[in-house]
């Protein structure tokens, strides 16, 4: 089966949207608009999504179902696995500052047999 011959013009079409979403998203002003600036997790989402949504533009233009479902498929498990070690990041950090509290907790208790003055 011969290979078909895609033009090249879609593509760079696509490639210029996304410059272009990424660049208003540098330059966003989010503070103004959700009053505070945008936590990582949700900076990469951006960022997936400027580059992901012109290219599913192209894929369902060229009828790509199967490189379409690839895509958001490979995505999602990727985005599922950032937000998990996130999370698992956030936990470790919250179990490490307990630990420490506790051991400064127990360094100034007095110690047993001892009167406190």
């Amino acid at each position: 089966m011969p290979a078909v011959q895609v033009p090249i013009y879609p593509i760079l079409i696509a490639a210029l949207v996304t410059a272009l979403i990424l660049i208003v998203e540098h330059y966003f002003p989010w503070p103004m608009l959700i009053g505070r600036e945008l936590r990582p997790v949700e900076c990469y989402i951006a960022g997936v999504l400027a580059i992901h949504l012109p290219l599913t533009v192209l894929l369902l233009l060229w009828w790509s179902w199967k490189g379409l479902a690839a895509l958001w498929i490979l995505t999602a498990a990727g985005g599922l696995v950032v937000i998990a070690s996130h999370a698992l990041d956030h936990y470790l950090d919250i179990r490490a500052r307990a630990r420490l509290a506790e051991r400064e907790a127990r360094a100034l208790r007095p110690c047993d047999g001892q009167d406190e003055d």
